[in-house]
């Protein structure tokens, strides 16, 4: 998703992977168009309950370090049923990715949907 942000957002920029925060490691670190960090959390197969609080950890964790807006998206297949509510009570995002287009995108250079 690094070397693909299109996937995720359109206007990403990457900025860090696997970086340290006083709540974890987060995934993936970009800018977007308007100058915002965006915090992506990636989870196999279906994000629940707990993956939406870890992401939003790691907003909340970014805000206070770093003293601006964070933007958290969650990258998953699917989101578990209940978890929708609490990602929109936390104004965080999702965005579904297959694994499959993925791995087509990793071997071959193109994503064939």
């Amino acid at each position: 998703l690094v070397e693909n942000p299109w996937l995720i957002r359109e206007g990403l920029k990457p900025v860090e992977v696997e970086r340290r925060t006083a709540a974890g490691f987060v995934d993936a670190l970009f800018v977007d168009e308007a100058g915002r960090l965006v915090v992506v959390e990636v989870k196999r197969g279906v994000a629940g309950v707990e993956a939406v609080l870890q992401l939003k950890r790691y907003v909340e964790a970014l805000r206070k370090e770093l003293g601006r807006e964070v933007v958290g998206i969650l990258v998953a297949e699917r989101l578990a049923k209940g978890a929708r509510g609490v990602l929109e009570k936390e104004g965080l995002e999702f965005k579904s990715v297959n694994p499959k287009h993925l791995q087509k995108l990793r071997y071959t250079g193109k994503l064939l949907l």
